[in-house]
């Protein structure tokens, strides 16, 4: 007999129309989960047992830091002193990769599967895929799937099953119902018989010897907001932005890589509209707030504008780069490193090194 522990994050996995026709968090939802699983097809109802939290009643659009350290805690309370085969977080699509992201970094040392399961509506609806998911999730957990953190979720489009790892997991696009990571797995074919070959492949394009613990989730430390995270666009003021409140800056870049430098050899002005103009808000006046350009790398044979913003120097300060990693796992493993580290080396370590595959290639 198996053993699950399910957290009720939220999300439209966990709703229900109230009286005005809207979705709203519900405490059904979960009872729900687990009832339509009991009365699925799957060969392991009666197998499993399946432990469920309280409700956390988080809209994942309303996901905050400190919302993510309500889940850290309810992760430590149910888990600190029992023992399950399997867990599994129902969590709502919109920043389920943000989750996605930070779980698979947070929980890289896990001993058991951990599963992040959402819904494209709720359960009650035809068109939902958040049963299947569930279900996915726990044959995967009953079939012995290796400890990792995943992402089950059938796309819209083609009404595929998908075994996403968590730490490539990117945002689903604007218009569509699908998420897609790099070296996502195809389970729509998965059966009884077959899933020993496709668990030995997932086992040798990651292997568990690959994967190692980036921090103790029981440690005594809480996230921090201390992050700003800046997306480019044409037109951009950084004069708006009030960086003294964060410790760090995450900005995003156009697809090549870059971002607006006003600054070349044949000009040595530049506006509030450049890059530059941010980093010297940055690095003056004692601010001491470390920037980072991502998916982005400073070498020769790019643009002359990676290596103008590279070669900036304020106060001996210059900008880092963080090249591999998706947008959402820049920005998790950044609140990380600089909640739980309190010194440079160690946070540059730790941003350094790889814990759960989560260095991609971002051309593929």
């Amino acid at each position: 007999m198996k053993k699950v522990l399910l957290i009720l994050v939220g999300g439209t996995i966990c709703t229900s129309l109230n009286e005005e026709g809207n979705l709203s968090v519900s405490d059904k939802a979960g009872a729900l989960l687990v009832e339509n699983y009991k009365h699925s097809d799957s060969p392991y109802v009666n197998d499993v047992i399946i432990e469920p939290t309280e409700n956390l009643y988080i809209l994942s659009e309303n996901m905050t830091v400190d919302k993510w350290n309500t889940i850290i805690d309810t992760y430590r309370k149910y888990t600190k002193d029992n023992t399950y085969d399997g867990i599994i977080m129902a969590h709502g699509t919109d920043t389920l990769a943000y989750s996605a992201a930070l779980f698979s970094i947070l929980l890289s040392g896990t001993k058991v599967p951990v599963f992040l399961v959402s819904a494209n509506e709720n359960l009650k609806s035809e068109r939902t895929n958040g049963n299947a998911n569930f279900k996915c999730a726990m044959e995967c957990i009953c079939r012995g799937i290796m400890p990792n953190v995943y992402v089950p979720y059938q796309n819209l489009s083609d009404g595929k099953m998908y075994l996403h790892l968590a730490s490539r997991l990117r945002q689903c696009e604007n218009y569509t119902e699908d998420f897609h990571s790099t070296g996502e797995f195809d389970l729509s074919d998965m059966t009884e018989e077959n899933y020993p070959l496709y668990f030995e492949k997932l086992k040798t394009m990651f292997p568990q010897a690959d994967r190692k613990e980036a921090v103790n989730i029981f440690g005594d430390w809480k996230l921090k907001d201390c992050v700003l995270y800046i997306t480019p666009y044409v037109g951009i003021n950084y004069s708006i932005y009030d960086y003294g409140r964060f410790s760090a800056v995450l900005h995003g870049t156009f697809h090549s890589g870059t971002a607006c430098a006003e600054k070349t050899e044949k000009s040595e002005t530049y506006g509030e509209h450049s890059v530059l103009y941010m980093l010297d808000r940055c690095f003056e006046g004692g601010k001491n707030v470390d920037v980072y350009f991502s998916p982005s790398i400073c070498r020769n044979g790019t643009y002359e504008t990676i290596p103008t913003i590279g070669n900036h120097t304020v106060n001996g300060k210059k900008a880092n780069f963080l090249y591999g990693y998706t947008y959402e796992m820049a920005y998790a493993k950044l609140v990380m490193a600089y909640s739980v580290f309190e010194k440079e080396e160690d946070r540059k370590a730790f941003l350094e090194n790889e814990y759960n595959f989560e260095l991609v290639d971002m051309k593929n």
